[in-house]
């Protein structure tokens, strides 16, 4: 008498169904395997080209201390380039050497070469030249620099400029001139005096924005106009020149900022 059909399949079904069942645990054994691996080596590295950190604020360049550690010598020499509100002997360049007892040189604005009453001795080379830009001492670079190196140069730039921006695109390449000849000396950005109503502020502004940006101090000598008992009118000659007053704040701000 022949079998079932049922009965002579139901050997291959059990033996499909465990088929299945052992292939089901191998993949979840698998899987757990892989996950372990993945905990065990821990998050991946960053690529040392796709960091974001960024790395600390460059240092400034000069500080007020090591300007004054710069002039502290007795034969110590300044270099001041800047325009025409500090190139006459009444006007603060002047007025400071003469009150620190510096003998001082004056460059020879009209023949544009060399310097009035230059000497051994001198201490102070003052580079003003009227209506002058920073681009001047630029363009006359070999004739304005002193026969002997400076340990600081000061710059007075601002009233004669057209722009902010042309201002301190002039003020960057005098500052790199500078340092192709003498990169051991401090530079110091002085903030001009406030013009009439304070017309030149966004040209300060810049100015010191620069300065700070390129690491250089600065003498604010518009914030110490702007905290005189003087009224603007004994501080001025005309829109923007200081007045004989206003010359000795000047001076005398200057050489409270240097020592």
């Amino acid at each position: 008498m022949a079998r079932p059909r049922a009965s002579t399949l139901m050997p291959f079904v059990l033996a499909l169904v465990l088929l299945l069942v052992v292939g089901l645990l191998w993949t979840v054994v698998l899987r757990d395997f892989r996950g372990a691996q993945a905990v065990d080596a821990g998050p991946a590295s960053p690529s040392p080209t796709s960091s974001t950190t960024e790395g600390p604020a460059p240092e400034p360049g000069w500080t007020m201390a090591e300007v004054r550690d710069a002039i502290a010598p007795s034969d110590s020499r300044t270099l001041v380039l800047g325009d025409s509100t500090g190139d006459g002997y009444d006007e603060w360049v002047h007025l400071w050497a003469k009150a620190d007892g510096l003998p001082i040189a004056t460059w020879r604005a009209e023949a544009e070469s060399g310097y009035e009453s230059e000497s051994p001795e001198t201490r102070v080379w003052s580079g003003s030249a009227p209506d002058a830009t920073a681009a001047y001492p630029v363009e006359h670079s070999d004739e304005i620099w002193p026969s002997v190196d400076p340990d600081l140069v000061m710059l007075s730039y601002g009233h004669a400029q057209e722009s902010p921006d042309e201002a301190t695109e002039q003020l960057e390449a005098l500052r790199a001139d500078i340092a192709n000849r003498v990169e051991q000396a401090p530079i110091v950005v002085i903030l001009q005096n406030p013009a009439a109503h304070d017309a030149d502020a966004d040209m300060r502004e810049a100015i010191a924005a620069w300065a700070e940006e390129a690491g250089l101090p600065t003498i604010d000598i518009a914030e110490a106009f702007e905290d005189s008992a003087m009224g603007e009118a004994d501080l001025r000659l005309d829109s923007f020149h200081p007045s004989g007053a206003g010359s000795q704040l000047w001076a005398e701000t200057v050489g409270e900022a240097i020592g």
